[in-house]
C-alpha cells in the first residue's frame, strides 16, 4: 500500500504490464487518420520541482501552437467547497476509530515534529489524502506552481480553449472506492516507513521523470506485491477506466484541432495506456 502513495501525487504508478515497447519519452505526437493537424500528449507531473521544467526540444513549440489545452481537470470548473467536502469520511469514520492508539500516536507525532501540524485537524480527512502530505514532505518545490498548473495558466494566457478530460467528481469516487481501512493502513506504513533505506527515492524518481523514462518509474513504483486488493484498485480504477474515459473524450478535440494533452505520465504508458488505445482508434502515436 505505502508504493502506491506516490501515485496520489504525482500520477507516475503503474500496474498494468507494458509489452514489448519501450516508453521513453514524455512527449509524443498524434496524427493520421484524418487529423489534418497534429496534436501531442506530454506525461505530467504534480511537482514544483524546477527540473520538472526542463522541457526538451519541441514541447513549448507545440504547446504555444495548439489551439486546445487539454487537461485531466479544467481547473475553472473545480469548486473546491465541494472537492474537500467530498474527501471528508462519513460520520462514522475517524482516524481515531481506523488506527490503533499506538498507529495515531506514530502519525500524530510525525505530524507535528516533521510537517508542523496537528492531526486532529485531518481527523475526518479520508487518509490516503492526508498520507499524500508524508509524499510530498522531500520533494522540491522552486517554481511558484505544480508543473499542471503552470501549463493551464499559460493556455489561459495564450487564450487556447481549456478542457477537462475527467469531472471532479469522477477523480473523487475514485479516491473513495479504495475502503478506509486500507487508506489508514497506507497512512501509518508511509509514516512509519518515512526516510527508511530502500524506500522510494523522490531524487531518483524525479530524475527518471526528467529523463522520460517510464519503464524505470514504473520498475520503481510497481514493486508491491503485499497487496493484492490495493493493485487491483489502482489498475481497475486509478488507471485502466480513467485511461478510457481521457482516450476516449480527447478524440472529439484532436478531430477539432491542434490540441496539446497533458495528463498523468502514469496515464501514457501500457497496453491500457492512453498511447495504445489512440493507436487503436487508428491514430499514429509516435514518441518525440
Amino acid at each position: 500500500m505505502k508504493k502506491h502513495i506516490i501515485y496520489f501525487t504525482i500520477l507516475l504508478s503503474q500496474i498494468i504490464g507494458c509489452g514489448q515497447e519501450k516508453y521513453n519519452s514524455l512527449f509524443w505526437e498524434i496524427s493520421g487518420n484524418g487529423l489534418t493537424e497534429s496534436s501531442y500528449l506530454y506525461g505530467t507531473m504534480h511537482t514544483q520541482d524546477e527540473r520538472a521544467f526542463q522541457f526538451k526540444e519541441g514541447v513549448m513549440d507545440a504547446f504555444n501552437h495548439a489551439e486546445i489545452y487539454a487537461m485531466e481537470l479544467n481547473m475553472d470548473s473545480v469548486d473546491q467547497t465541494a472537492l474537500l467536502s467530498k474527501l471528508i469520511m462519513d460520520s462514522t469514520y475517524s482516524l481515531k476509530t481506523l488506527l490503533t492508539a499506538d498507529e495515531y500516536t506514530l502519525v500524530s507525532d510525525f505530524f507535528r515534529d516533521s510537517l508542523g501540524q496537528a492531526l486532529f485537524m485531518f481527523e475526518r480527512m479520508q487518509p490516503l489524502f492526508t498520507a499524500q502530505m508524508v509524499a510530498l514532505r522531500d520533494l522540491e518545490a522552486q517554481q511558484t506552481d505544480a508543473l499542471d498548473i503552470y501549463f493551464f495558466k499559460e493556455a489561459k494566457k495564450q487564450k487556447k480553449q481549456t478542457i477537462g478530460l475527467e469531472k471532479t467528481m469522477e477523480q473523487i469516487d475514485a479516491f473513495s472506492a479504495v475502503p478506509y481501512e486500507l487508506q489508514a493502513k497506507g497512512l501509518v506504513d508511509a509514516v512509519a516507513d518515512y526516510g527508511k533505506e530502500g524506500e522510494l527515492d523522490m531524487d531518483a524518481m524525479m530524475d527518471y521523470y526528467v529523463e522520460g523514462n517510464l519503464d524505470k518509474l514504473l520498475e520503481m513504483t510497481i514493486q508491491d506485491e503485499d497487496d493484492e486488493e490495493m493493485a487491483k484498485i489502482f489498475n481497475d480504477i486509478f488507471l485502466v477506466k480513467r485511461n478510457y474515459n481521457m482516450a476516449d473524450r480527447a478524440e472529439p478535440y484532436i478531430k477539432k484541432g491542434s490540441t496539446f494533452i497533458a495528463v498523468g505520465a502514469a496515464h501514457l504508458p501500457g497496453k491500457e495506456g492512453i498511447i495504445t488505445l489512440l493507436r487503436k482508434k487508428g491514430y499514429k502515436v509516435i514518441a518525440k
